[in-house]
């Protein structure tokens, strides 16, 4: 469905193209150095997107590559499962009726690292950039003698317009995948992101 959310955003981009500028980047989740994220920047907190950065896309398992590597070896390394938070704009939104994604992926998540834990996944009613507060609510929620604080959490992802925009917004570390997990991309939405870094940032 369409991102009004995103859309919303498009004149402040225009006025401020500075918002898409992501404070990190990396080729794709197996190359993020969390050690780093945690020690250097003082990250407490990781919100993922779900599809192109540690699924494939449409996919309701973690990508296997990055489960056996860097997901095990970073992430649960530096940050307890509790500090992280997967945020997509379809499974969990109001794309995915009774939340059947969500419940899938998570079971899924529990045999391929035959665990017991339950992956945190955010349910929400407004897409990235628009789920901003629902993010901190749940943190807060799940850390409630903490002082949760927007910078502090890094927001990782393959796209500018939705992931790198509500990190900027939120004052958070926008840790923006190149490349992620396809090889290939041939969304029209995805070409226009990848110009607007090479030809605004990288110049």
């Amino acid at each position: 469905m369409i991102n009004f959310s995103s859309i919303a955003n498009i004149p402040r981009i225009i006025f401020n193209p500075k918002l898409l500028q992501p404070s990190l980047t990396y080729q794709n989740f197996n190359e993020i150095n969390f050690e780093l994220l945690k020690t250097k920047h003082g990250i407490k907190y990781i919100v993922l997107d779900k599809d192109n950065c540690i699924s494939a896309d449409k996919s309701s398992r973690i990508y296997p590559l990055y489960l056996q590597n860097n997901w095990n070896d970073g992430l649960l390394k530096h940050f307890p499962l509790e500090n992280i938070l997967i945020v997509s704009n379809s499974m969990g939104s109001s794309d995915d009726p009774g939340f059947s994604q969500v419940h899938q992926y998570q079971r899924n998540y529990q045999l391929d690292s035959n665990t017991s834990s339950i992956l945190p996944i955010l349910k929400h009613n407004y897409k990235k950039p628009g789920c901003q507060s629902a993010i901190i609510h749940h943190f807060e929620n799940t850390h409630p003698n903490s002082n949760v604080k927007s910078e502090h959490i890094a927001v990782i992802g393959d796209r500018l317009f939705t992931d790198i925009l509500m990190a900027n917004q939120m004052k958070s570390l926008g840790v923006y995948l190149q490349q992620g997990v396809m090889l290939k991309k041939s969304s029209p939405w995805i070409m226009l992101e990848q110009c607007i870094y090479n030809y605004v940032f990288l110049h």
